[in-house]
């Protein structure tokens, strides 16, 4: 009777641990199922179709044969916002040495509203040429324009390469004595060299009245205009320098007296993210851009970019409309992604390696860049020669080297990732193990023990007794 009852106790007890080892096991599952499945990534995006895209204007340009690729409503009218800064410094690339220094102006900040994107210049401030540049592209500056703007005109006058308008007849009506005209100011003379160079480039539907955009019923372009501006700018090898920077560090100043007082990062989130265009794009590269942005405009870009067949592309979207601004991004990747796709359709050779990851800038001292690298961190896209290849033959290169990826992410994976049941199999019975010596076995060697010394203890008292 002791031994039956004996049994039924150890047997609940065995069930109790049983349950609590059954309960451990699933606290401690949900923890590993948990760290196994809870990846935190970025994951994979879907640009918008072409035809879905909500904008004024678009065109891509295949800057190396000059055609068209696609567009739609090219010639419409449109204001660039601050895409102006591409002409901006296209003429400051023209007329100045990005050596040389110049001083802020009270007319320069005065041209500025408070709500507009700044450099963080202050008045009387003598600020490097090639600061002024990142500081109206990256951050879009508007009192950097400003003072580029003034110093170009001053160095217009001086070298007689802009001729001003014919002063009116001198007023004699109010005071009878003879009133000679005030002169135009510096950025009213910058506003007619912007026009001078826009007729010099053939350009019949542009008209600018400031160095950076700020709204102007009378400063309006077109996207197709636009292209021919962004063209001229990229044969400044200094403006690709800049446009494909994606930080800036200003240096000192005597206002601003200690390196690093402001970092500039680029309104082009393409430049950091060209991931957005997917694994499938034909552009192998996004050099840079600049982005426009105001109420009545809406926003857009003029970016350039270099497809896998080696052509130099110009994108160019106008008028996203204010409300939906934060769909910038991806709107204009579509529209790169759509002609760099049609570019390549129409010459289906493959001439640049790697893909838009590749060729991803950093920004860096010159002989600072990673270690082993020789030469730029993002190197330059690696042209082949102009070979022509069958597209079958293409298709099977992508192929090759696509399992080639495949095989060398397996081989990068580790057991986890290629057999996730059986590692979690093999973590419940790991743990079961653990539960059930931790929770069972250790347990009933131990009381087995106890019961043991108990009754020697016993014993012994009787035979003393």
């Amino acid at each position: 009777m002791v031994k039956k009852s004996y049994y039924f106790e150890s047997l609940r007890k065995f069930s109790r641990r049983a349950a609590s080892g059954i309960i451990a096991i699933i606290l401690v599952m949900t923890v590993f199922t948990t760290w196994i499945f809870a990846d935190v990534e970025q994951p994979p995006i879907n640009l918008p179709p072409l035809e879905e895209v909500n904008c004024a204007s678009y065109i891509v340009v295949n800057r190396s044969t000059g055609t068209v690729v696609i567009s739609k409503d090219e010639d419409k009218r449109i204001y660039p916002a601050s895409m102006t800064k591409v002409m901006t410094v296209a003429l400051a690339l023209e007329y100045l040495n990005p050596q040389d220094y110049v001083t802020v102006s009270q007319t320069a900040m005065d041209a500025t509203t408070p709500n507009s994107t700044m450099m963080g210049l202050q008045v009387g401030e003598e600020v490097q040429i090639s600061e002024l540049l990142y500081g109206a592209m990256l951050p879009s500056g508007n009192d950097a324009a400003n003072v580029l703007g003034e110093a170009v005109a001053a160095k217009g006058l001086e070298q007689s390469c802009v001729v001003l308008p014919t002063p009116s007849e001198p007023d004699t009506s109010q005071t009878g004595e003879t009133e000679t005209p005030v002169p135009p100011s510096l950025l009213t003379v910058f506003s007619l060299m912007m026009n001078n160079k826009a007729a010099e480039l053939g350009l019949l539907n542009t008209n600018f009245t400031n160095t950076n955009g700020l709204h102007n019923d009378n400063h309006y372009t077109t996207a197709s205009d636009l292209a021919v501006i962004m063209d001229y700018a990229l044969s400044f090898e200094d403006f690709v320098t800049v446009i494909n920077t994606p930080t800036h560090v200003f240096k000192a100043t005597n206002k601003h007296t200690y390196d690093g007082w402001s970092i500039a990062r680029n309104t082009n989130y393409l430049l950091n993210d060209p991931w957005v265009l997917g694994k499938d794009t034909k552009v192998a590269q996004v050099v840079g851009g600049k982005t426009g942005t105001t109420i009545v405009a809406g926003t857009g870009m003029a970016a350039y970019s270099i497809n896998k067949n080696g052509s130099e592309m110009i994108t160019i979207v106008c008028g996203i409309p204010y409300d939906v601004s934060k769909k910038q991004t991806v709107f204009v990747a579509s529209v790169m992604d759509a002609g760099a796709q049609e570019c390549f359709n129409q010459d289906p050779v493959v001439r640049v390696s790697g893909n838009v990851m590749d060729y991803r800038p950093c920004n860096a001292p010159i002989g600072f860049e990673a270690e082993g690298v020789v030469g730029t961190t993002a190197p330059e896209p690696e042209v082949t020669p102009d070979t022509q290849v069958e597209p079958t033959k293409i298709q099977e290169s992508v192929n090759t080297d696509t399992t080639r990826k495949d095989n060398n992410k397996e081989e990068d994976e580790n057991f986890f990732d290629k057999h996730p049941i059986a590692s979690i199999i093999g973590l419940v019975v790991i743990v079961f193990i653990i539960a059930v010596v931790f929770l069972i076995i250790i347990p009933a060697v131990v009381h087995r023990k106890r019961k043991k010394r108990s009754g020697r203890s016993s014993h012994d008292g009787i035979r003393r007794i």
